[in-house]
């Protein structure tokens, strides 16, 4: 376990200690306590604002001889031994105070000019009815806290419990793949073809699907998405039950009052458990990631529906605590304390939040989605924090500031720990940037692990983007990514290089890594990689280990899907190292009619011009035979791949365990996992499927 585990498992542990000494949860004599106590000053003054006893107070005995009547007489002994132990007196003092007030008892409907704000000199008898009233009043409105704790609980423990029983699996696959290999019958066929491993709707899953051209976002896996729909199922059914209407309510005079504030304190409740993990779960640094083996996108979209629904009850509370005040005449007054004013920008900021991370923003603009993700953020906790912290509710804001602050704290440290590097960039095949940067010797990355890159130019050094890292094949100590050119950072660094000599530049930067969870698919007989473009870095990485690993009798093979034969460029050095290897290379080019205009590794001073490249197709020819001939290990296949009959031929032709891996478009990405769903049957052998990309 690494360091940053222990100390992020410590922090919950220590927060989850700090939450439990809150008292969330109202015992049955604490209610009758408030029911005696909230009747007795509904009826009567029976004590001045200075008496800060009140009714625990032996010397007025009127007080103390009311409330000890309404205890003994409508109340169980367990209320009894509460109000002695919560008002810290002795026994024979209640029970002194008890038959005291029987000789003087008056019922303040049978006294003559009753005057409720006056204090009154004798104890009164409370009416059985209106007792039961109080209670049945009383009980139901902070029974109604505890059922939002106990709920809140229980949606907190499904993630951890999720958590922990992917850990379980994640745990087995390394140390215990036998385990593993032995639920492989029909029934854990059918388990993984219909829930585990398919897309939530046919095939598409790691791409965007929009609702009515305006809500659009990342297609979840099935899993996923019943994962999230029985959670959304809970919280609707937490938010409803046991919310019950007491007639003649002594607290409330309205039913819009008290159902209002039931709601009110229903959902606000629950939001408040639920803030910790919504950020925690958006942390790079997150020890939930850790232990389930779960990627960073599967995170981020938890994340995501979390925080969906959390401001959905922050809503809701907002509208039903707007209803209660209304029915009381309250409303006005309300909205001008301190605290509900921030509850108001707390619910602005949330919903700004919600609208701006939609799909349609974040692809935009990134950079500026995350600046105004990150600062409406901070109006959410701050606005949150100061609306509850009256109620005792702000540990849970500060447990998820504490998870929030652990995160910087652990990006900042790892930046420090790899330092500023001057690494050469070099635009490679006019589409993809190679960067080749130097790294400590004690940073050592993993296969298929990624990183943050920080370049420091004045144009993008705030931003920070993932990217998987490969171990240098030329260098030690020295880590290459390889940054297909899009929009952003990537974009600029493209036209940077494009104006220097040989499209190449030293640049200062920095790595923040490595990130990401290692899959066992060592412990399986056959291992098929299927990488698609620039998804290539992080599967050889894996099959290249899979090589220092082996034995000699371990299957491997690896295909890479490009468009054209220059692709073959910036990855040239890196395929060279599958020669001699036991790793069987197969490279479809789906459009192999764009050639080469010139050897793979020559210069662009020595190239010919871009017309001349344009019409020497026989030139071309050349070029890309001299490439097949130095790379003769390697099967070149021209065309589209027919992923349904690749995937279903390794399986069947595998005599033993066998893990698939693919890391491509999202497009291949969902016809491989679609071809793997349905070829379980082929082999009588476990068949395992790894998804290596990650979208957010």
């Amino acid at each position: 376990m690494k360091i940053s585990h222990l100390i992020a498992l410590a922090t919950s542990v220590t927060l989850v200690a700090a939450m439990e000494e809150l008292k969330l949860i109202y015992s049955e004599p604490e209610i009758r306590f408030l029911a005696c106590t909230g009747l007795l000053a509904k009826t009567a003054t029976l004590f001045g604002k200075k008496d800060k006893k009140g009714y625990c107070n032996v010397k007025n005995q009127v007080a103390l001889g009311s409330a000890a009547h309404c205890f003994v007489d409508n109340m169980n002994k367990k209320g009894v031994n509460y109000f002695i132990e919560e008002c810290e007196i002795t026994e024979e003092q209640f029970y002194a105070a008890y038959d005291n007030a029987t000789q003087y008892l008056v019922d303040v409907t049978k006294v003559e000019g009753f005057n409720k704000t006056k204090l009154l000199s004798s104890p009164i008898k409370l009416k059985q009815v209106a007792v039961n009233r109080a209670y049945d009043s009383i009980y139901t409105r902070w029974i109604n806290y505890n059922y939002a704790t106990w709920y809140s609980v229980v949606l907190l423990s499904y993630w951890f419990a999720a958590i922990f029983i992917a850990g379980i699996c994640n745990f087995l696959s390394f140390a215990f793949p036998d385990v593993l290999s032995f639920f492989n019958g029909s029934a854990s066929k059918l388990f993984r073809k219909y829930i585990t491993l398919p897309a939530t709707i046919r095939r598409k899953h790691a791409a965007s699907g929009s609702f009515m051209y305006i809500f659009a976002g990342l297609i979840p896996t099935r899993l996923e998405s019943i994962l999230v729909l029985g959670w959304f199922i809970l919280a609707l059914v937490f938010n409803i039950d046991h919310i019950d209407h007491v007639s003649h309510n002594f607290v409330w005079a309205s039913t819009k009052a008290e159902m209002g504030r039931k709601i009110a304190d229903r959902s606000g409740i629950i939001a408040c458990y639920l803030v910790p993990i919504q950020i925690l779960f958006a942390g790079r640094n997150n020890f939930t990631q850790w232990i389930s083996g779960w990627s960073y996108s599967r995170m981020i979209l938890l994340h995501r529906w979390i925080s969906r629904i959390t401001f959905i009850l922050v809503l809701v509370h907002t509208i039903a605590m707007s209803i209660s005040g209304v029915a009381l005449g309250k409303f006005v007054s309300r909205n001008n304390k301190p605290y509900v004013i921030w509850g108001y920008v707390a619910t602005v900021a949330g919903f700004i939040i919600l609208i701006q991370a939609m799909m349609k923003f974040r692809n935009k603009n990134y950079e500026l989605f995350l600046a105004i993700h990150i600062l409406f953020a901070v109006f959410w906790i701050v606005g949150g924090w100061i609306h509850v912290a009256d109620d005792g509710y702000e540990r849970f804001y500060i447990a998820a500031v504490a998870a929030w602050c652990f995160d910087r704290v652990m990006r900042f440290a790892r930046l420090f720990a790899f330092g500023i590097q001057t690494a050469h960039v070099q635009l490679k095949a006019n589409e993809t940037l190679k960067v080749t940067v130097p790294r400590p010797k004690y940073w050592k990355p993993f296969p298929g692990c990624h990183a943050f890159v920080h370049f420091m130019r004045p144009t993008c050094f705030w931003q920070s983007h993932p990217f998987t890292i490969v171990d240098s094949v030329e260098k030690d100590n020295t880590i290459v990514f390889y940054m297909k050119v899009k929009g952003g950072a990537t974009h600029g660094l493209y036209q940077y290089l494009a104006q220097q000599p040989g499209h190449a530049a030293n640049i200062k930067m920095s790595v923040e890594g490595p990130y990401g969870n290692r899959i066992p698919i060592s412990k399986y007989s056959t291992s098929v990689f299927l990488a698609g473009g620039n998804g290539i870095p992080g599967l050889y990485s894996e099959a290249i280990d899979l090589v220092k690993k082996s034995s000699g009798e371990r299957k491997i093979r690896f295909y890479w899907v490009i468009r054209h034969w220059k692709s073959m460029e910036w990855f040239y050095e890196e395929l060279k190292k599958f020669e001699g290897t036991c790793v069987e290379p197969i490279v479809y080019v789906t459009q192999p009619g764009s050639g080469l205009v010139e050897p793979i590794g020559s210069s662009d001073e020595a190239s010919s011009s871009d017309d001349e490249k344009k019409n020497d197709v026989e030139k071309s020819e050349d070029h890309v035979q001299n490439l097949m001939q130095s790379l003769h290990f390697i099967e070149f296949r021209e065309g589209r791949p027919d992923l349904d009959a690749i995937v279903k031929q390794e399986i069947s032709e595998s005599d033993g365990p066998i893990g698939i891996v693919s890391c491509a478009h999202p497009s291949m990405v969902h016809g491989i996992r679609y071809a793997v769903t349905h070829s379980l049957d082929a082999s009588k052998h476990r068949v395992d499927y790894f998804e290596q990309i990650q979208s957010w």
